[in-house]
């Protein structure tokens, strides 16, 4: 394990488990209406394909617009907080008689729709390329597909190559430099027979190459239901931990003859991975569902692609509509589209939990660096955490056992394990041991071995 945090999306780290069971924990909805469509350019509704992020201490949004003609616009916002929102006006594009806009691209009308936006770690990136633009784009006739633009500060956009880095996907295309396998990742659309998500891996950015097909509907899922965007993410505060909140699309019976064609609601669905290649739904319901009727997101959601960390919450964000996928009309429609915020306790997606009859589960033998075991953790009032350390034949190493265990018994972000008051695991460090963890009505988010002085900002 080294000093990485590992968070309990699945069992891996588990040999032996009783009366525990893995929960998926869904965010609060705030119902706050972060940004909403009032200009022109967003005269018909804010877009499904979004971006967030924290960048220099500031957050920054890149959303999809759609004006009454059904152009498509990526606008940019900015927050301090990540609960109000800003539209700054500049002279980049301007919009009719609007000389300033918060449009950054395209520069004119062109078959354009957005997919995200990413900053790019990878360690030979161009300083004047550090932001990278993903989307759906046909700058010329016979040329459609997904390009990529490069920036030096999210505004200003520059193509990268002529031709298209991969053949036309129609979603809210997806792309990050993973640092944990050193090569670009995508997610993509798949049509086999309907809506699946793809992922290409390759290190030419320009040349995306071929996907394969990771996520998809099975035979538990409605026969008449697919997954309408991916918004997949590598999750920043753990190095192997993926995370998707794919829509789930139910499609309504076309109408022999009807304007409401492709039409039926969407909902935020929730799964896992460790490598970004197998995915997990531990949970099928909804991870955000549909609004109450009559509110602004009470018959479609997508999520926005990406997160916000601050303090001890997560910040996420999706676009509701109270219209359904098919059921609109571009030049009459107006303003609709609202994009709202979520919250979640950091690394809280996916907790081991126990009820009143208590649980415990035995770790595989790991080797860690550092003197203080964390645990993210929650109990009820009634409840309680003890780990005790064993070596490798399961026997409890003194000073460490469970009688010596001291109760955790709250709830913390980052909780340090004591034994008779004692958080120096130092001595054991690199040596295999075996986390022996009893719980009781309690929630285990996350733990990990740490120096007393290390940033676990990150």
């Amino acid at each position: 394990m080294g000093s990485g945090k590992h968070l309990f999306i699945d069992l891996a780290l588990i040999e032996k488990a009783e009366n525990v069971r893995l929960v998926v924990n869904k965010p609060f909805k705030t119902g706050e209406r972060c940004i909403s469509a009032e200009y022109p350019w967003e005269g018909h509704r804010i877009g499904a394909y979004n971006t967030v992020m924290e960048d220099e201490g500031v957050y920054k949004m890149w959303y999809d617009a759609i004006d009454n003609r059904g152009n498509r616009w990526l606008c940019y916002a900015t927050s301090e907080d990540g609960v109000l929102w800003e539209k700054p006006m500049m002279s980049l594009v301007p919009y009719g008689e609007f000389k300033e806009t918060n449009i950054v691209f395209p520069p004119r009308p062109v078959p354009f729709e957005p997919g995200c936006v990413f900053r790019d770690e990878n360690p030979d990136c161009a300083r004047d390329e550090r932001y990278k633009m993903v989307c759906s784009y046909a700058p010329e006739k016979g040329k459609r597909g997904v390009y990529v633009f490069a920036s030096p500060d999210g505004l200003n956009w520059k193509t990268l190559s002529e031709e298209p880095a991969f053949r036309p996907s129609d979603t809210g295309n997806i792309c990050f430099w993973d640092r944990r396998i050193g090569r670009y990742v995508s997610y993509v659309r798949v049509w086999a027979p309907m809506r699946k998500v793809g992922r290409c891996e390759f290190t030419d950015i320009t040349d995306w190459g071929r996907e394969e097909t990771v996520f998809s509907y099975d035979e538990l899922d409605p026969p008449d239901m697919d997954f309408y965007t991916s918004a997949a993410i590598k999750y920043p505060y753990a190095e192997d931990v993926y995370l998707m909140f794919p829509s789930a699309y139910y499609h309504y019976p076309d109408p022999p003859v009807g304007k409401y064609r492709n039409d039926g609601p969407l909902d935020v669905r929730f799964a896992v991975s460790r490598d970004g290649r197998v995915w997990s739904r531990i949970d099928r319901t909804p991870f955000i569902p549909l609004g109450v009727e009559g509110d602004f997101d009470d018959s479609a959601i997508y999520m926005v692609t990406g997160l916000i960390k601050r303090g001890d919450e997560i910040f996420m964000y999706y676009v509701g509509y109270d219209f359904t996928h098919g059921a609109y009309n571009v030049e009459t429609d107006r303003f609709k589209g609202v994009i709202s915020r979520v919250v979640l306790r950091v690394d809280g997606f996916v907790s081991l939990d126990s009820g009143y009859t208590p649980g415990r589960v035995v770790t595989v033998p790991i080797t860690f660096t550092g003197d203080r075991l964390e645990l993210n953790v929650s109990t009820g009032v009634a409840g309680e955490v003890r780990v005790e350390l064993l070596d490798l034949e399961g026997r409890p190493i003194p000073g460490y056992s469970l009688k010596d265990s001291d109760e955790i018994k709250g709830n913390y972000i980052s909780k340090t394990v004591t034994w008779g008051g004692n958080p120096d695991v130092g001595g054991l460090e690199g040596t295999p041991v075996r986390l022996h963890i009893h719980l009781r009505d309690a929630k285990l988010y996350a733990l990990q071995f740490s120096d007393e002085h290390m940033d676990k900002s990150q």
